[in-house]
C-alpha cells in the first residue's frame, strides 16, 4: 500500500487577498518534501481553469472572493472533481460557509488568522485521505474485514452528520458491526464535553470492558475536539430505567475520567426511537449542558421539557463597554471584558445560558454598530456566533475568550475608522450623543467616558458651544422623534422610548418647549402620506 503514494504532492491556493496566498505558502513550507504548491488563483472562476490545467491533488480556497466565490465555487468542484482534497479558509465564522465545507466533504474549515501548526495539521489530513482513497481504488485487493471497515467508517461519517443536522434524509446503515444499529428500539443520546480535549480511548476500553459494545457507541465530534457524542442502545426490557442506566455509565466514565485529572460534563437527551431524530437529541444535549450554573459542581444534565428563560442581566458598565468598542480603545475593551465575566460570576444561579444569551444581546448591539460604520454585514454574524458558542462551548473561560476575542478584533476594525479621532473633547461628545442618544445619558456619564471631572465638563460643554450638554442632548433626541412622528404609525410612549425617554410625560414637556407643539399637533401637521 506504501508503493501506491507518490513522492510529492500538489496543491493550488485560492485566495483574493495575495498576502494570505503567500503566507500560507510559507506556513507550509516545512512540508515541501510531501506537498508543493503548483499555482494561485484570486478567484473561483480563475480557480476552476487551474484545477483543470495543473490536476492538483489538494486545493486551498478562500471562500469570500470576487467574481466566484466558496459557495458557488464548492459545489463545482464537489461534481467535476469529487475526489480532490478541499481545505476551506475563511476570515467569517458563518454557518452557510460551513454547511456549504461539509457538503463538499472538505478536510477542514479553518478561521483566518490561523497558524502554521493548524494548517500543516490539515494539510496531513489531507495527504492521509489522498492514500486512503487510492487504497480504496484497489478494493479489489483488500480483504472483507478492511471492506468492512470502510463501510463501518461511512457509517460512522453518517451519523455524525446526521446528529449535527448536516443528513436527515437517510440513516441506512451498511456496516455489520453497527447493523444493531437499524433494529434498536430506543436511544439516548449524550454530549461530551470537556475544556481540554476528549480521549476517546478511554470511552472506548470503557464500553468494551464493561460489556457495552453492542449497546452504545462513541463518536467524535466532526469539528470541535472539545465534544464527543455516546449514542446509547434501549434493551427491549430492561431491569433499570433508561435514566438510572444513563447515571451508571456516565459515574462509571467520570471515575475513569477522574484518574486522568479530566474535568467531563455529560448532557443527556430523552428517550429517541428513531435514528433520524438523533439531531433533535443533540440539541436536547445542549440545552441540559447549558443549564449548569457557573458555581454547580454537578457534571451530568438531564434535558428538561420546560420553556427555557433567560436571567436578565442588567451589567451597569453595557453602554460603556460598546462605546469603548465604538472608540477603538483595545486595551479598556480587554480590562472591561475581564470585569463583565467577574459580574457575570457573582449572579446567583447563573446559568452558562444566561451567560451565552447576554453575550449574544451584546453581540447584536455591536453588529448594528459595525453595519453602520463598515457597511459589511458579513463581517460577524451575531446568529450564527451564538449558535457556535451555544453549541460547542460548556466553560466560561472558553466563553470569555472566544468573546474577548471577538469583541478585541472588532475594536481594532473600528479603531482604524478613527470614530472619535479629533482631539477637541466636545466634538467627541456630540458625536457620542448624536451616535448613542437612545441610551440613559447624564452629564456624570458622559463626563466618566471622556475621564473629566463633572463640573468641568459641564462648563467646557457649555463654553464651546453656547448651550447646556442637557439642551444639546434634548434637542437631538427632539430631532430624532420628529422623524419617528412623521414616518411611523408608533405610539407616542414608544417614540418617548426610542430617543431615550423612559418618562412619556417628560418627553412631551421637553417636546413642547422646543418645538411650541404637541408630539400629536407635529404628527398632524408634517405625517408624509
Amino acid at each position: 500500500m506504501k508503493g501506491w503514494r507518490k513522492k510529492v504532492y500538489t496543491y493550488i491556493i485560492v485566495d483574493d487577498e495575495n498576502l494570505t496566498r503567500k503566507g500560507t505558502m510559507k506556513k507550509l513550507s516545512p512540508l515541501s518534501e510531501k506537498v508543493q504548491c503548483i499555482g494561485e488563483a484570486a478567484n473561483g472562476q480563475d480557480a476552476l481553469e487551474l484545477v483543470k490545467k495543473l490536476n492538483p491533488d489538494i486545493i486551498i480556497t478562500d471562500m469570500n472572493m470576487p467574481v466566484l466565490d466558496g459557495t458557488h465555487l464548492l459545489p463545482q468542484l464537489t461534481q467535476l472533481y469529487p475526489n480532490k482534497q478541499i481545505i476551506v479558509i475563511s476570515g467569517y465564522k458563518d454557518f452557510e460557509y460551513t454547511k456549504q465545507a461539509i457538503m463538499a466533504k472538505a478536510v477542514n474549515y479553518i478561521l483566518k488568522p490561523f497558524g502554521r501548526v493548524e494548517i500543516q495539521r490539515t494539510v496531513q489530513r489531507a495527504l492521509q485521505a489522498i492514500d486512503s482513497q487510492s487504497a480504496l481504488q484497489k478494493e479489489m485487493l483488500l480483504s472483507e474485514e478492511e471492506s468492512e471497515q470502510a463501510r463501518y467508517e461511512s457509517d460512522i461519517r453518517l451519523l455524525k452528520n446526521v446528529i449535527l443536522g448536516y443528513d436527515t434524509i437517510s440513516t441506512k446503515i451498511t456496516s455489520k458491526k453497527l447493523r444493531v444499529v437499524n433494529e434498536t428500539h430506543g436511544l439516548i443520546l449524550i454530549s461530551l464535553y470537556c475544556p481540554d480535549s476528549i480521549d476517546e480511548t478511554v470511552i472506548h476500553h470503557f464500553l468494551q470492558e464493561n460489556g457495552f459494545g453492542d449497546l452504545a457507541f462513541y463518536l467524535p465530534h466532526m469539528r470541535c475536539t472539545h465534544m464527543g457524542f455516546l449514542v446509547l442502545f434501549l434493551p427491549k426490557r430492561s431491569a433499570v430505567s433508561p435514566e438510572d442506566l444513563c447515571k451508571q455509565v456516565i459515574q462509571n466514565l467520570m471515575e475513569r475520567f477522574e484518574e486522568r485529572k479530566k474535568d467531563v460534563s455529560f448532557g443527556i437527551s430523552r428517550s429517541h426511537s428513531d435514528l433520524l431524530q438523533l439531531h433533535i437529541a443533540f440539541k436536547e444535549t445542549v440545552t441540559a449542558l447549558n443549564t449548569k450554573k457557573l458555581t454547580e459542581k454537578n457534571r451530568f444534565f438531564f434535558y428538561s421539557e420546560k420553556p427555557e428563560k433567560f436571567k436578565e442581566i442588567n451589567w451597569a458598565k453595557s453602554d460603556e463597554l460598546l462605546f469603548r468598542i465604538e472608540a477603538g480603545m483595545t486595551q479598556k475593551v480587554n480590562e472591561m471584558v475581564d470585569n463583565l465575566f467577574t459580574y457575570l460570576e457573582l449572579i446567583p444561579d447563573c446559568t452558562l445560558a444566561d451567560v451565552k444569551y447576554y453575550c449574544f444581546q451584546l453581540s447584536d448591539q455591536i453588529k448594528v454598530m459595525m453595519s453602520y460604520y463598515l457597511n459589511r454585514a458579513k463581517v460577524f454574524t451575531a446568529s450564527t456566533s451564538m449558535q457556535n458558542v451555544f453549541n460547542n462551548m460548556f466553560n466560561l473561560q472558553e466563553i470569555k475568550e472566544y468573546y474577548l476575542h471577538l469583541f478585541i478584533n472588532i475594536t481594532e476594525m473600528l479603531q482604524e475608522k478613527s470614530i472619535y479621532a479629533t482631539d477637541d473633547v466636545v466634538k467627541k461628545m456630540q458625536i457620542y450623543v448624536q451616535r448613542n442618544y437612545k441610551n440613559n445619558i447624564t452629564i456624570d456619564y458622559i463626563s466618566s467616558l471622556f475621564y473629566l471631572n463633572r463640573s468641568y465638563c459641564s462648563h467646557l460643554f457649555r463654553e464651546k458651544t453656547g448651550e447646556k450638554f442637557v439642551d444639546f442632548l434634548n434637542a437631538v433626541r427632539i430631532k430624532e422623534a420628529k422623524q419617528l412622528l412623521s414616518n411611523t404609525d408608533k405610539k407616542m410612549y414608544q417614540i418617548a422610548k426610542s430617543v431615550g425617554y423612559d418618562n412619556a410625560k417628560y418627553f412631551f414637556r421637553v417636546f413642547n418647549k422646543l418645538e411650541k407643539k404637541t408630539p400629536e399637533q407635529y404628527r398632524k401637521e408634517h405625517r408624509n402620506p
